[in-house]
């Protein structure tokens, strides 16, 4: 009852004209359908008797005339309506002699699979009666049996009776008649619901509609939904107050939607203008602030709070002093003031005005106040970097987001020779000097955007058309949303650094004296053929060409002469060579020379005799007419070697052998006739038992002062064979590094120095031990030196470790590493021969070194080269730099003496103060005085 009270009564005429009709047609249909389903089936069963009738008097009559074609016709004829699913005559006998399928004529009745009850045909043919079944499991059928008087002369007619068998599908014949039932019943709902339909419009149109929106429109009034209308433009009463309703709530939704409007862009500008605004009542109570002002100083207390709540004294009591001035006077009021925020001063620009009330007196306060402190800050950054856009020395050139020039400095006009108005909006490539190509540029602005900045050098050009190397620094530049605005670079004039890097590297890869490159440069020239000839299956010559009688020359007319000599050598040696050809000085009178890609032993035997004859062809040097010759070792990549210090060693044994074959000569590398070979072997052999036998002794050249007081001494290895004699060190300290003897040998160098240390000769003293690059491939000397220092108790700064540069290049990380390790103990650490291998500053700077050691290749000619002179003092002045000490070796004459004391170099150690002696010879006499 409560939901009929409830609904409204426009739904409930029609809801209950719809329910009313949909309720007839329910139980129409559930009692006309099962009665028309009976009507039917009793209309069946009586067309089945007629049926059956007929065919039993027309199967004997045809079959006492003996027409059993005739049956046949007429079963087939019978057969024709659909609702005839099977019909077949049979004999006496139960075999089908008539069917409405052709199949089943000739067989057993028992063999067709019918569904009716076989006793059915026992009955039937015994009652002579007609039976009737209807099937309704499994299938919709009706079955019906009639006996009829099977004719046969053979036999009497009470036996001879057959059956005529007759199954109508009911599901078939009842179907359609059904489905028509079923459209008609869908049909009439349909017509009821429109109908109801219609009678629901009706009403709702006539009075209903008009309710609903009245009503509707009212309570959206109510609920201050005042954009709903009722839209009723008739003439009758609910259509008047409908229209009254409408002109109302316009009223009000035009009021409201200007009061919105006015509140929203309030609401707008309080809460996206960067500054604080707040409105204070006259007691000094915030009774309003926008989201900047919490954002800056906090959300002020409900129950009041005031300036001195929110800003520290006395930055407090100044802003209170300007609030009662402005509500005093009435008059507005702008200043500046400042007062921290979070710890921080900032900057602030107030404006202060009163809000008056229709009385014309002041009721409240408000303030707008922004903050200045980044914009102060940002004018003051600007400033500066002014200043430095004006006064650096670099050159700085800015552009746009499209690259064109909008600023310059002075320092890149003065660079480039250029007028400002000649840059401004331009691009940069009018710099461009073509030694760029095109990939390097877009390489160049590939990392520009992929990274946002660039660095490298590249060459420009000035205005005068002379072009110059810069290092550039391009960066860009952004604008507040993160877009590209333009580019930053900055120029650096790099000319005199490459100058100074080009003087450099031609020093440090050519021979000071002849021009020619020195053997840093060929053992890299060596080492990248090497490469090739791996990579490119390329070969390649080498020959070690070594001056006959240069040593004469010398000694008959001076070092000077020798040194013209050696010039006019390398002059002839370039002229003999193709451009492909490379010519090198080892020192002193060995030169070398790199042939690559050779056509075979011929082509290089052609070069070595072409050389031999232009340097066997006299030279004129300063009025003398100087005769010399030469000797040539020649090997062959791959063929006499696939590494470096093979391929040198055996050009060297070659060079030899031409020599003692009578000078003048040239020898390809023989492993066969190479005597060098077989005592090398011997010389291996015998280290292996050196220690064994006691060979081993050392020998002590002092390191001397420049005034000639003793400092050091340098211990060297000497190896006296039983069976070889006196071994030289040059001959058996190769060998030893390329076996395992060095390590043993080195072992027992640090025991024989830390027991001659406690002797008086050498008591107090430092000694100096050079070791070989191999040793730094292990490291175990490092522990032999720790236990040495520890066994014999004997101080670190007694030892001084030499180690050579190529020590260095070999493995340099593992070398530093362990010489860091001992120079931590207090061991010193010297560079042996510096200046004759690599020299690397890159290097130098890196190295834990104490010592730099001289090669007496530069000090021998000091006296009489100016370009050695010059070397020695760079060394010197180089090494005190790096606050390192210098000792000069190969000192065997007054004048070299001289000149290195004058330089101020540290420590002199040659053959002009002593050479080498065992223990039991120092002492003060073994060092001859000045």
């Amino acid at each position: 009852m409560k939901l009929i009270t409830e609904l409204p009564l426009r739904r409930i005429i029609p809801i209950t004209i719809v329910l009313f009709a949909l309720l007839m047609l329910v139980l129409a249909f559930g009692l006309i359908k099962p009665y028309l389903g009976q009507l039917l089936h009793q209309n069946m069963e009586d067309s089945l008797r007629y049926t059956l009738n007929r065919l039993q008097g027309t199967t004997e009559y045809m079959l006492g005339r003996g027409d059993l074609e005739g049956v046949k016709r007429e079963v087939a004829a019978s057969s024709a309506h659909r609702e005839v699913k099977y019909l077949l005559v049979t004999d006496p006998q139960g075999q089908v002699i008539a069917s409405s399928r052709l199949a089943q004529v000739g067989r057993p009745l028992n063999s067709l699979g019918l569904h009716f009850a076989p006793e059915l045909i026992a009955q039937a043919t015994t009652s002579r009666q007609p039976i009737y079944q209807h099937q309704s499991v499994g299938e919709n059928t009706l079955y019906g049996l009639m006996p009829y008087i099977y004719f046969d002369q053979s036999a009497s007619l009470q036996d001879n009776w057959g059956l005529v068998l007759v199954e109508l599908d009911l599901e078939r014949s009842m179907a359609p008649l059904l489905h028509r039932l079923d459209r008609l019943f869908v049909w009439v709902a349909l017509a009821v619901v429109l109908l109801a339909t219609l009678a629901w419009v009706l009403i709702e149109r006539a009075v209903s509609r008009r309710l609903l929106l009245i009503t509707n429109t009212a309570a959206a009034l109510a609920a201050d939904e005042l954009g709903q209308r009722t839209g009723l433009k008739g003439r009758d009463e609910l259509s008047l107050i409908g229209q009254a309703i409408d002109k109302m709530a316009a009223r009000l939704e035009q009021s409201r939607g200007q009061l919105l409007q006015a509140n929203r862009q309030m609401e707008n500008i309080l809460r996206f203008i960067p500054s604080m605004v707040y409105i204070k009542d006259p007691k000094g109570f915030y009774r309003m602030v926008n989201e900047r002002f919490i954002e800056t100083l906090g959300e002020p207390d409900e129950n009041g709070s005031t300036v001195f709540d929110l800003v520290p004294e006395p930055w407090a009591g100044e802003v209170a002093k300007r609030d009662r001035e402005v509500m005093q006077t009435g008059k507005a009021m702008q200043f500046q003031a400042n007062f921290p925020v979070n710890g921080e001063m900032h900057n602030w620009f107030m404006v202060k005005f009163p809000l008056v009330g229709e009385d014309g007196m002041p009721y409240a306060l408000c303030t707008v106040a922004t903050d200045v402190t980044e914009q102060e800050r940002n004018e003051n950054l600007a400033r500066i970097a002014q200043r430095i856009f004006e006064h650096t020395a670099e050159g700085i050139m800015i552009t746009d987001a499209e690259n064109r020039i909008v600023d310059v400095n002075q320092s890149l006009l003065d660079m480039t020779g250029y007028g400002r108005e000649e840059l401004l909006g331009q691009l940069p490539s009018v710099q461009k000097s073509e030694h760029q190509d095109a990939a390097f540029y877009a390489r160049m602005w590939q990392d520009i955007q992929r990274n946002g900045k660039w660095n490298g050098e590249l060459w420009n050009r000035r205005a005068d058309k002379t072009v110059y190397p810069v290092r550039l620094s391009i960066s860009t530049i952004l604008n507040r949303k993160g877009e590209l605005d333009g580019y930053f670079g900055i120029f650096q004039d790099i000319t005199e650094e490459k100058n100074a890097e080009r003087n450099l590297h031609h020093l440090a890869y050519h021979d000071t004296l002849t021009g020619l490159y020195n053997r840093t440069e060929f053992m890299r020239r060596v080492s990248e053929a090497l490469r090739r000839g791996k990579r490119y299956d390329e070969p390649f010559g080498l020959l070690f060409i070594d001056l006959d009688l240069f040593k004469e020359v010398n000694d008959s007319h001076g070092h000077a002469v020798g040194d013209q000599l050696l010039c006019q050598v390398a002059e002839r040696l370039k002229g003999c060579l193709r451009e492909s050809d490379s010519a090198f000085r080892l020192g002193g009178d060995e030169f070398t020379v790199l042939l690559p890609q050779p056509e075979g032993d011929d082509s290089l035997a052609a070069v070595a005799n072409k050389l031999i004859d232009q340097l066997k062809t006299p030279f004129k040097v300063e009025g003398h007419a100087v005769r010399i010759g030469s000797s040539i070792g020649i090997v062959s990549y791959p063929r006499d070697g696939e590494d470096q210090d093979t391929l040198v060693g055996h050009a060297d044994a070659a060079m030899y052998f031409a020599k003692e074959q009578g000078r003048g000569r040239y020898a390809f590398f023989d492993p066969q006739i190479n005597a060098r070979n077989q005592r090398n072997m011997r010389i291996k052999t015998g280290l292996n038992e050196a220690l064994e036998r006691d060979e081993l002794y050392l020998v002590y050249q002092p390191k001397v002062l420049p005034g000639g007081a003793v400092c050091g001494y340098e211990a060297l290895m000497r190896w006296h064979s039983h069976e070889l004699g006196l071994v030289s060190p040059a001959e058996f300290i190769p060998i030893a590094e390329a076996s395992q003897a060095l390590e043993s040998m080195t072992v027992w160098l640090l025991h024989q120095v830390g027991r001659d240390l406690q002797q008086t000769p050498l008591k107090g003293l430092q000694v100096a031990i050079n070791l070989s690059p191999r040793q730094f491939q292990s490291g175990s000397w490092v522990d032999a030196l720790r236990e040495v220092l520890e066994e014999y108790h004997l101080g670190p700064e007694q030892f001084c470790i030499e180690v050579t540069e190529s020590a260095l290049v070999e493995s340099f990380n593992t070398t530093v590493a362990q010489l860091s390790e001992v120079q931590a103990l207090g061991v010193e650490v010297a560079i042996d021969d510096f200046g004759t291998g690599y020299s690397s500053l890159e290097y130098l700077k890196r190295l834990p070194i104490d010592y730099l050691k001289i090669d007496r290749s530069f000090v021998r000619d000091i006296s009489t080269d100016a370009d050695d002179r010059i070397i020695v003092q760079t060394i010197i002045l180089l090494a005190h730099s790096l606050g390192l000490k210098v000792v000069a070796e190969g000192v065997e004459t007054p004048e070299q003496a001289e000149f290195l004391g004058q330089q101020a170099c540290d420590e002199l150690q040659g053959y002009l103060f002593a050479p080498p002696r065992r223990l039991e010879e120092l002492g003060d006499t073994a060092v001859k005085r000045q």
